[in-house]
């Protein structure tokens, strides 16, 4: 047991070494978001926490991330996890109709799909950059129960400020927004852009404890809304101890630490790799702002990109992953420096 948790420990000068001593033929994926380095947890402490046992409802956590936001703990929720903070969001909405931006993450077309919810596309166009036009996005919102939508958006990684995304909630209170703001502690940083402390009975923002320091699985999602039905229904769709002491007690230790190891790596990362991958002329740049990067790949060195790619043992996360992609798109995390840097070494190779 010690053994594991030490394990568990890893400190960032620990993190940063095995960075840059990766074996070569060691598989690295590109596609996660999740970030290399790690938020420090002590070892006692996880000890602790491994056996601790669930408070009922999380309710001390529930009143630090009340206390955190400022707002009033009975509009929180704590989840197991963002899998199933979608899936009882979905369930919520069952037979209704959603509004889903493609290209958007997979994970909102499944649940919906399994809830049997109507699926209405909004088209992002590959000419704009694929940039929200928020005039037909309005339009789209007259007709539609729910909205899930990711700040930044996945996989395009676009930003919406607060006061973008609060005039279209106001502007339709009959469309509930579910804004996904899992990656959003990694660029926002000072919280001005976050949703949390605005509720509105139309608006669920879901964010996530530990993902953003390094530690996926690790702790509890939660999320924050102003629908007093729906957190009825959550009340129940949760029971009082489906977070387990081991992941609230991980929760209690981060929540209210800022990633900033994280935050910093990502802006030295975009800072060094961006402009060397401007550079190529086979390779198109989507701009955002997000701890991943959308390309797009010129079909000549689309082919022998991948084949390079996957005997160099990188794994990316291509356009087939996400409908509204083309097979030329690629989606790159901005977290691995060794990935990224081998992933350069393979574009200059092709580019000889």
């Amino acid at each position: 047991m010690s053994k594991k948790v030490q394990q568990l420990s890893t400190d960032n000068k620990m993190v940063s070494n095995h960075q840059q001593d990766v074996d070569p033929d060691k598989i690295i994926d590109l596609g996660t978001r999740i970030p290399v380095l790690r938020t420090p947890i002590a070892p006692e402490l996880l000890t602790e926490a491994a056996h601790s046992l669930p408070e009922p409802y999380a309710q001390t956590l529930r009143e630090a991330l009340a206390e955190q936001w400022r707002i009033p703990e009975q509009h929180v929720v704590c989840c197991p996890s963002t899998a199933e903070a979608y899936q009882a969001i979905a369930e919520y909405f069952r037979q209704t109709s959603v509004l889903l931006p493609r290209p958007c993450s997979s994970a909102y077309e499944r649940v919906t799909t399994l809830c049997r919810l109507r699926q209405i596309s909004f088209d992002l166009r590959q000419e704009e950059d694929f940039q929200f036009n928020e005039s037909q996005l309005k339009n789209e919102l007259a007709s539609v129960a729910l909205i899930m939508l990711g700040n930044p958006h996945n996989p395009t990684g676009q930003c919406f400020s607060r006061k973008t995304l609060l005039s279209l909630i106001d502007d339709n209170p009959q469309t509930c927004f579910m804004i996904d703001e899992s990656d959003l502690a990694l660029v926002d940083l000072d919280s001005t852009n976050s949703l949390v402390p605005t509720i509105r009975p139309n608006l669920i923002v879901l964010r996530t404890l530990a993902e953003s320091h390094g530690w996926p699985g690790l702790g509890p999602s939660y999320l924050v809304t102003g629908n007093l039905d729906l957190l009825a229904f959550l009340s129940k769709r949760f029971s009082a101890a489906s977070i387990s002491g081991w992941l609230q007690q991980i929760g209690l230790e981060l929540v209210h630490q800022e990633p900033t190891v994280q935050r910093e790596e990502l802006a030295d990362l975009r800072q060094e790799i961006l402009p060397q991958l401007q550079s190529h002329s086979h390779l198109k740049i989507v701009p955002g702002n997000a701890p991943y990067n959308l390309f797009q790949i010129t079909s000549e060195l689309l082919a022998p990109l991948r084949e390079q790619c996957s005997a160099k043992n990188l794994t990316l996360r291509w356009g087939e992953h996400y409908s509204g992609l083309a097979d030329n798109h690629l989606r790159i995390s901005l977290q691995h420096r060794v990935g990224l840097r081998r992933f350069l070494s393979v574009l200059k190779q092709l580019e000889r």
